[in-house]
């Protein structure tokens, strides 16, 4: 593989989520969406063993407004030995407007004296929809081989962009044409300029506005925030993950964070976030999870983090939590 790059944007049309661009070198491949209404799901391949010593993969999605999607691998991704080396992966993620995304790989399997980095970075819009999910296993249990890998790192980072106000398009228009001095007055006043930002780059204030303090969101008007961060690290030689606290019998760790559109007030967004970890553990009692569960709220969205003895478990109660965040269940 060496460094092989896939990229994907999609758009809503005629009803319907299609692709809008795409673009991706060997061994990666993309499947024929399949669609169901509105909603689409893409399958990307990865035509090779695994990862290899010194493998490099780059996955750039772009989920349009209106567009509703779920992003699928193909099988199990395995992480050969890879010796004095290293292989890794990057995942870029961004969800414009009102769109439905769920980016939900199946779980990575490090081999005996692997070494691998994930590093995934969302950057989300404040009305937009959006579970990311991960599972990684703690080698390859059905061999007997259990916490060999040399190290395991994965990081994820989710941005989500300040609300749009309702009158940005007419403020944006009137701003472009518009003099100078009209909008400086407009700021002075406490109103916003209404410009709204692109492909997750914060807005520009106006020099005014940040003297005043006024903008689209208040105290967000600087732009997108953190909401979320999560880091996993596996590394048997300094660590043992048996004991208590850690994985002790599990062999399989899962993350899940979901983000639902923002309503108007603060007091409405955590009374959803709430009813959602409620509805999460319901579910978990009503199907019998036999691993261990914990749900939260996070500065904007909910996590999973989950523990269990089988893939299996472990995917089906994620593809059911997705399910209840996208309304599917």
């Amino acid at each position: 593989m060496t460094a092989s790059t896939f990229r994907l944007a999609t758009a809503f049309r005629h009803g319907r989520t299609k692709i809008d661009d795409v673009y991706f070198e060997a061994p990666f491949k993309l499947m024929t969406p399949f669609a169901n209404g509105r909603h689409s799901d893409f399958i990307v391949m990865l035509a090779s063993p695994g990862f290899l010593k010194g493998d490099e993969a780059h996955i750039a999605i772009d989920f349009g407004p209106g567009t509703d999607s779920t992003i699928r691998t193909q099988s199990y991704e395995k992480v050969f030995d890879t010796a004095d080396g290293s292989a890794s992966r990057t995942i870029d993620l961004t969800v414009r407007g009102d769109a439905t995304a769920v980016f939900m790989p199946f779980p990575v399997i490090p081999f005996r004296n692997s070494s691998f980095m994930n590093v995934t970075t969302a950057r989300i819009s404040a009305e937009s929809t959006f579970v990311y999910a991960d599972v990684v296993t703690c080698g390859r249990v059905g061999m007997g081989e259990r916490w060999a890998m040399k190290r395991f790192v994965n990081r994820l980072r989710v941005f989500v962009d300040p609300p749009v106000a309702g009158s940005t398009d007419e403020a944006g228009s009137t701003a472009d044409t518009a003099a100078g001095e009209a909008a400086a007055d407009s700021a002075a006043t406490g109103k916003a300029t209404g410009r709204t930002s692109r492909r997750g780059r914060p807005p520009k204030a106006s020099t005014a506005s940040a003297a005043s303090g006024t903008g689209l969101s208040g105290a967000r008007d600087a732009g997108p925030r953190m909401a979320f961060a999560d880091r996993l690290l596996l590394e048997p030689d300094a660590f043992d993950y048996t004991e208590m606290g850690m994985w002790r019998e599990f062999t399989h760790c899962g993350v899940l964070y979901a983000h639902l559109p923002e309503p108007s007030g603060e007091a409405q967004r955590i009374a959803a976030e709430d009813a959602l970890v409620d509805r999460i553990r319901s579910h978990a009692d009503a199907v019998g999870f036999t691993g261990e569960l914990g749900v939260s709220r996070a500065i904007d969205g909910v996590c999973v983090r989950l523990l269990a003895r089988r893939g299996d478990d472990a995917v089906d109660f994620i593809r059911d939590v997705a399910d209840i965040v996208t309304g599917r269940a």
